[in-house]
């Protein structure tokens, strides 16, 4: 399972910056790794140039690329030690939603409670995916 983030109809995404401020107010434990993003996007760059089409298409590589350097990994939790109860996600400037998946139900499961906070901070609709 996972769930996908969205701004709410009619109201544009928060900026990058925003919702780090938003994060760091709300939850205990927070984790932000832009090297970490760079490596993920160049690695998805690669796979999609592999790929090609119908997949992936010229433009879907070229905003990795453009992502590469301004774009993070977050881990959310309350504890810095939390065994399941955490979020992570890749926050990209150029996509409006936060995609999450979870490691297996019971992690899901142990990660509601943020998942609901994380929508009600950042103003966003929570749809499974």
């Amino acid at each position: 399972m996972a769930h996908e983030l969205t701004p709410k109809v009619e109201r544009p995404p928060l900026p990058i910056e925003e919702i780090i401020r938003r994060l760091n107010d709300s939850f205990g434990h927070v984790e932000l790794n832009v090297e970490r993003a760079s490596r993920e996007l160049e690695s998805g760059a690669r796979y999609m140039a592999r790929t090609g089409a119908p997949h992936f298409d010229n433009e879907d590589i070229e905003r990795a690329r453009r992502s590469i350097g301004h774009s993070v990994c977050v881990v959310l939790a309350d504890d810095a030690n939390a065994d399941l109860a955490y979020l992570s996600f890749l926050l990209e400037p150029e996509h409006e939603s936060i995609f999450i998946s979870y490691e297996s139900g019971a992690h899901e499961d142990a990660s509601r409670e943020l998942l609901e906070r994380l929508a009600r901070v950042l103003d966003y609709e929570m749809e499974l995916v």
